[in-house]
């Protein structure tokens, strides 16, 4: 049996940009096992496969790297919806479009705005962050990044643990030269006055940028990954939006954020998040996307 499929690249406006990934819109009668072939096969660091509601209003979203299932994130979200939007499956009316995906037990809100110009999706997340002042010192950070003191912002942001379901350490740098040359050292920080905090991701940030619409720039570290590694950032906006908004005052907030270098594969996300005191954070992820190739894959009756 043949099922359609369309690979889009997600928070660009240019082809060949952005983060590759491949949606099967149509994966109804598909197993794990089906996927998993699939995924091995298209080789992208994402496939999503979009099953039909049947007796649910919501479709549903499977996500599948090489190597196994994984969580459904902003990027893999946005990357269905658009697929979905394009083949006139969803959000069909010029405006704003509500709807809705479902991985297992949580409901995933989407908002889709088709207008003359394109089609702009956004995915919401509600947040209860959990935020830790206790870091490493910016001596041992300077040994676990491979930094310079002087590479660290210190005036309008320090380092913060924070953790929406995942926890992450988010240091401000001052420069893309300070990101770039940023490294993990495990050795580092397993001999640093936090050595007994697991740590698994380190998201680093700067206000300088290439894009003149982008407000940071972010680059995801962690271990084992190689020095040239850009990985998506979607999963950690949360948690720097709510980085951001332990400094701003309660309101609606709007920034653009860059992720990677032109030459590879660089996104621009558009983010929008609501900060009260009293409420969890509301935030939301989107920006554009484009559809770079689209065909029929055989699948093999058994995995």
């Amino acid at each position: 049996m043949q099922y359609p499929y369309s690979v889009v690249d997600v928070f660009t406006q240019q082809p060949f940009s952005g983060a590759q990934i491949t949606v099967f819109t149509r994966a109804d009668g598909l197993s794990d096992g089906q996927m998993q072939v699939l995924a091995r096969e298209t080789n992208h660091s994402e496939t999503v496969f979009v099953r039909t509601p049947g007796d649910r209003r919501s479709p549903e979203l499977k996500v599948f790297s090489p190597v196994g299932e994984c969580g459904v994130g902003s990027h893999t979200t946005v990357a269905a919806a658009f697929a979905l939007a394009q083949s006139g499956a969803i959000a069909s009316a010029k405006g704003l479009n509500r709807c809705s995906f479902v991985q297992g037990s949580a409901v995933i809100p989407v908002l889709i705005n088709r207008s003359g110009e394109g089609v702009v999706t956004q995915v919401g997340f509600t947040v209860e962050p959990q935020i830790d002042r206790y870091v490493p010192s910016r001596d041992e950070l300077a040994s676990i990044l491979g930094v310079k003191d002087q590479d660290f912002e210190t005036v309008k942001a320090s380092a913060l643990f924070v953790s929406c379901d995942t926890p992450y350490l988010i240091v401000p740098l001052r420069s893309l030269d300070a990101v770039y040359r940023a490294r993990f050292s495990s050795e580092a920080w397993a001999q640093s006055s936090a050595s007994s905090i697991p740590v698994n991701h380190i998201l680093l940030c700067c206000p300088e940028s290439e894009s003149v619409k982008a407000d940071f720039h972010l680059r995801l570290l962690a271990p084992g990954h190689a020095h040239r590694d850009d990985p998506p950032v979607g999963a950690a906006v949360p948690a720097f939006a709510a980085f951001l908004a332990d400094k701003l005052a309660d309101g609606t907030h709007t920034l653009w954020l860059e992720r990677g270098m032109r030459e590879r594969r660089q996104s621009l996300l558009k983010v929008e998040f609501d900060s009260r005191r009293s409420a969890p954070l509301q935030v939301r992820v989107g920006g554009d996307a484009v559809i770079v190739a689209e065909g029929k894959m055989s699948v093999p009756a058994v995995a």
